[in-house]
């Protein structure tokens, strides 16, 4: 028997917010500080799900607290660790750029096109970097899907 893949939809979305508001954050108070540390968490996220500081939030104090209940679905958590070091990517890029280079526009840009995508995810229920996931698996560049159920348009 083949065991499906589960995660908590509330936690990944309550990630999805997490960058939102710190990249707003960062670019309204022009703090590119801001945006290393939401590319680091991101990185952490990514490469050591159970190290998240989102999760760690979310869990010890959403949680716990009963603003927040988990809600678990079958789904493959590949797809969104995929999203999530593509995010933190663009932000460390942006980060380089800002600190190393001195071009805030070119930095600023990278960590609006972050934004702009994390917005999408939050309030439209697309993720980006799920559905380039997918595609990559499709043509065998990356491992397919271990769950079949389709492409999540609204259930994260």
């Amino acid at each position: 028997m083949v065991s499906i893949p589960r995660l908590d939809a509330h936690m990944l979305k309550f990630s999805q917010v997490c960058v939102l508001v710190l990249t707003a954050l960062s670019f309204l108070f022009n703090a590119p500080i801001l945006v290393l540390i939401t590319g680091l968490a991101l990185a952490l996220s990514a490469l050591v799900p159970a190290a998240s500081p989102f999760r760690f939030i979310y869990r010890q104090i959403l949680v716990r607290a009963g603003w927040l209940k988990p809600r678990i679905v079958e789904d493959d958590p590949a797809p969104h660790r995929f999203a999530q070091g593509i995010g933190a990517t663009f932000l460390l890029v942006a980060s380089i750029v800002f600190f190393l280079f001195h071009a805030a526009t070119l930095g600023w840009i990278l960590t609006i096109l972050v934004f702009i995508l994390a917005a999408i995810n939050v309030f439209v229920g697309f993720c980006a970097g799920c559905f380039v996931y997918y595609y990559l698996g499709r043509w065998g560049l990356l491992p397919r899907v271990r769950y079949e159920g389709g492409f999540h348009w609204r259930g994260i």
